[in-house]
């Protein structure tokens, strides 16, 4: 794995997490928001595992 490869996967890993946090805590303030923080949360997964198929497939 090249430098560049694992800064990416590092700051994939950064933004999940902060996301991830933040939306626990809005969750804790306002949990009538729990279904629209779902799926978006979803969504971002969904994102994030279709973007490292493409890097995996591209690369390989």
């Amino acid at each position: 794995m090249t430098l560049t490869m694992l800064l990416l996967i590092l700051l994939l890993f950064i933004v999940t997490l902060l996301v991830g946090v933040g939306a626990l805590v809005l969750l804790r303030h306002q949990p009538a928001w729990s279904v629209p923080v779902t799926g978006a949360l979803a969504v971002m997964m969904l994102m994030a595992t279709v973007t490292g198929l493409l890097v995996a497939v591209t690369r390989s």
